[in-house]
């Protein structure tokens, strides 16, 4: 089975998590290692996020819920 999810849904997934962390747009592109108006384009849904960009979302999202976790135990 395939599931096609276009550019938008993944910027706007991009954007809300940045937004519900509260992380600023300056922020998540260092975080990510990509130019803020790199960024921009990825959560517009100007531009499909690369496959590298989309790991580094999910290991970072990963080590928060980790850290998170680990401080409520």
């Amino acid at each position: 089975m395939v599931v096609l999810i276009d550019a938008k849904y993944f910027g706007n997934m991009l954007r809300n998590a940045r937004r519900k962390q509260n992380i600023g747009a300056n922020d998540a592109a260092k975080i990510l290692k990509i130019s803020l108006k790199e960024l921009h384009r990825y959560e517009r849904g100007l531009e499909p996020i690369p496959e590298s960009i989309l790991l580094s979302m999910f290991h970072h999202g990963y080590c928060l819920l980790s850290c998170r976790r680990s401080r409520y135990k």
